[in-house]
């Protein structure tokens, strides 16, 4: 995985192109969030126009999405705000539309490009499912290999455990005022988007629309919120664990914007832009 370190964006400032990598999404534009230059792996924001729709598709790629607004239609059901689904490659879409269009967090395992049905294994299948009518687990998480975590006062949805590669995605939410003292490192890459609330880093303070890629082995912490988050996430490369130790520092509630960037994401933060205030985030333009 060759992706850069980029930590973090806000989505917000990232131009939408017209176009779609790949031939998987005729007439959506996107928001690249972050991509692979060797296999053409990605993660956008997709935004569909209304009345868009695809039939007959399957890609040569695994797809995993997230609905932002609005609601997506998969061979007959309703994939509305918060829900997710994992499709695997060679899966035949019978029909994806979305009639009052809509905003969607989307992965791809590779360039997306349309190819032909292929079996699969069924245990990669997700086609649906509504997280905020999901249990929230608390406590350790025993399948994350995360003993030792501050787990008090904090959420976690498990939304898809790949049987094949270890690679896992969830939900994990904060309440207000949680913080720790702690640097965490794993051995595999992780990649959040911040879907609603504050986190402060040491890079600065990711609000709602922020995101990141991290590559393995990078340490990272200590972090907190002021008034709760919610964060989708995943990891990529293998089984996650982690490893702590204390911070030698104590935690900062008021960090100054210090991103790290490739020049591809620095060249859209906007000048003098000082993420302890919420009030000077722009939306998306069109690049023409």
């Amino acid at each position: 995985m060759s992706r850069p370190h980029i930590e973090f964006i806000q989505s917000q400032w990232l131009p939408l192109d017209p176009g779609f990598p790949g031939s998987a999404r005729p007439g959506a534009a996107a928001q690249v969030l972050s991509r692979d230059p060797d296999d053409g792996a990605c993660s956008l924001v997709v935004h569909y126009p209304p009345g868009w729709s695809v039939d007959e598709q399957a890609l040569d790629a695994d797809e995993e999405f997230f609905v932002l607004d609005g609601a997506l239609e998969l061979d007959g059901r309703v994939l509305g705000p918060h829900c997710y689904a994992h499709l695997p490659r060679g899966f035949m879409r019978r029909r994806l539309a979305t009639p009052a269009g809509a905003c969607v967090i989307t992965f791809f395992s590779s360039a997306p490009t349309v190819g032909e049905a292929a079996a699969f294994d069924q245990r990669r299948l997700v086609p649906g499912l509504d997280t905020r009518r999901m249990s929230g687990m608390t406590g350790p998480r025993k399948h994350m290999a995360s003993e030792g975590f501050r787990h008090e006062g904090t959420v976690h949805k498990l939304l898809f455990d790949d049987p094949l590669t270890g690679d896992k995605t969830w939900i994990a939410g904060l309440v207000p005022y949680w913080n720790c003292d702690f640097i965490e490192n794993h051995p595999v890459c992780e990649e959040e988007f911040a879907l609603s609330g504050d986190v402060h880093l040491p890079a600065g303070i990711m609000r709602e629309g922020a995101y990141f890629w991290r590559p393995a082995n990078i340490p990272h912490g200590p972090f907190g919120t002021t008034g709760g988050t919610l964060h989708l996430c995943r990891a990529k490369g293998g089984k996650f664990s982690t490893r702590f130790e204390r911070a030698s520092k104590p935690f900062n509630w008021d960090p100054a914007y210090d991103p790290i960037l490739p020049p591809s994401h620095a060249k859209w933060v906007p000048a003098g832009y000082d993420c302890r205030r919420s009030d000077i985030l722009r939306a998306p333009k069109i690049e023409t």
